[in-house]
């Protein structure tokens, strides 16, 4: 199989795919490109979290002020000015987890800060001001126009809701941000120019029905729903790619006996997740023929058909979310091995060569029964005891209990992305090519039966099962 065709300058995914023409995830997403835009000094590792922070607001606020925009041009005579303002309260609800994140582990806990050069830290944010001034035009043309019921009344939630956050990211600014006058300004700490330009969704061109693609394009333009489609899936990867980071540390921790580091790391993985739970649901904000809208496109041109469509593109082909898969402990899954390793069915092979590195490095849960090993264990049994009684190693027994919870928000974010699909197409392929039904497999939901392509079952095993199955055999006394 070839690569995938590069689009510009941005650096190789590691895939191969069946036509090197057709729109790819990692393209589509402009994901090699978007994992370079954080500048992270190797003396404080622990500043990805606050940089990612502010990249990830920052790509959210394009999509709210995309959708005001939009919204306000229009005449009140659609839903789509609800769809926007609701679009946006959702996104609200989903900052106040974020800002808990931010609050407990970048403020409290790790007292993170950043030089800029800008005098008024409030003033930083070029796009959190437009948005502010688009807020109160809101106000005003609601007011003067009168509109629907819905409208208005999403309207003042709207800003009940911006209100309550605009107060919380004044203050992660000022807590966050400090003048000096030789640092870089907050756009070029966060690259912004760049991270702006990454949502050109780009695909394959215009190819004639019956044919395959020859060449890949960026489209003249694409629609507040693509847009926020684009961005949604950039905002996962920049936290997988924190957690990534974060599992790797805990790895080293514990390979190096420091259990009470590797718990801290863990614990701040679980406060993401608790957000990335919610962030899945947004693409439900779009109707169903939104989405439908821009997933397939055709158009005729003397007297010929051609099309341009998102498929066989998918988010099954993040390389971050694999790798976090094979060094939490599907490594050693042998139907798991079978699907990085594809198929001449499939129109790609999703094992990169960073994959195959991680293939033969040690696991999560491995380095985890190193150290109880070390403390002269042999049972995972006897790491509990009630909580009333003096536990020789309650450190490890929390680490247990912490990777139990890493391993229930895997289940439920699979179920919930199910349920997020559904919502949106029912049970019809979205832009992937193994569909809503492999997915309900994977989540344990139901066996697939239409376009099936592999053999063996494809539900994936927690990560942790030996810890969950201790909790099948403790008994007391």
């Amino acid at each position: 199989m070839p690569k995938p065709v590069v689009w510009n300058d941005d650096p190789a995914c590691g895939h191969d795919v069946d036509n090197p023409y057709q729109t790819h995830y990692c393209t589509y997403i402009r994901v090699p490109r978007l994992l370079t835009l954080q500048n992270v000094p190797a003396t404080n590792p622990a500043k990805l979290l606050l940089i990612t922070a502010f990249q990830w607001y920052e790509l959210w606020f394009k999509v709210l002020l995309v959708d005001l925009r939009t919204g306000l041009a229009d005449d009140g005579s659609t839903y789509e000015p609800v769809k926007f303002l609701r679009r946006g309260i959702e996104l609200f609800h989903l900052f106040d987890i974020h800002a808990d994140l931010a609050e407990t582990v970048m403020l409290s806990d790790l007292r993170l800060t950043q030089p800029v050069s800008a005098a008024a830290p409030l003033a930083a944010s070029a796009q959190f001001n437009d948005l502010t001034a688009l807020v109160r035009q809101l106000a005003a043309r609601e007011r003067k126009r009168g509109g629907g019921l819905v409208l208005a009344e999403a309207a003042r939630e709207y800003r009940a809701a911006f209100k309550h956050f605009r107060a919380r990211f004044q203050k992660f600014l000022r807590a966050t941000l400090n003048y000096q006058p030789e640092a870089p300004t907050y756009a070029e700490w966060l690259r912004l120019p760049e991270l702006f330009a990454l949502q050109n969704g780009v695909r394959a061109a215009w190819t004639p029905v019956g044919q395959k693609p020859a060449a890949v394009m960026e489209p003249p333009s694409i629609n507040p729903d693509e847009n926020m489609f684009v961005i949604v899936h950039q905002c996962f990867e920049l936290w997988f790619k924190v957690m990534l980071d974060h599992i790797d540390r805990s790895l080293g921790a514990l390979q190096n006996g420091n259990v009470s580091q590797a718990l801290h790391l863990i614990r701040r993985i679980l406060r993401v997740q608790r957000m990335l739970g919610p962030q899945i649901q947004i693409p439900a904000t779009m109707l169903p023929l939104d989405f439908l809208r821009f997933r397939e496109q055709k158009q005729a041109e003397n007297g010929a058909a051609y099309f341009t469509s998102l498929s066989p593109a998918s988010g099954t082909e993040s390389y971050q979310f694999r790798e976090i898969e094979i060094v939490c402990g599907l490594r050693d899954d042998a139907v798991f091995r079978t699907y990085l390793t594809g198929t001449d069915k499939l129109p790609i092979r999703l094992l990169t060569p960073r994959q195959a590195e991680r293939l033969n490095q040690p696991t999560l849960f491995e380095a985890f029964q190193g150290v109880v090993r070390a403390r002269g264990l042999t049972s995972l049994d006897d790491l509990f005891t009630p909580a009333d009684v003096h536990n020789p190693n309650d450190d490890l027994a929390q680490l247990a209990d912490a990777f139990i919870d890493f391993d229930d928000f895997f289940r439920f974010w699979r179920l919930g992305h199910v349920a997020m699909v559904q919502k949106m197409i029912g049970t019809k392929s979205g832009t992937g090519f193994l569909g809503p039904e492999y997915l309900m497999e994977t989540a344990g939901l139901q066996i697939q039966e239409k376009n099936r392509i592999f053999t063996d079952r494809q539900t994936r095993p927690r990560f942790f099962e030996e810890l969950w199955a201790v909790r099948t055999r403790l008994r007391v006394g």
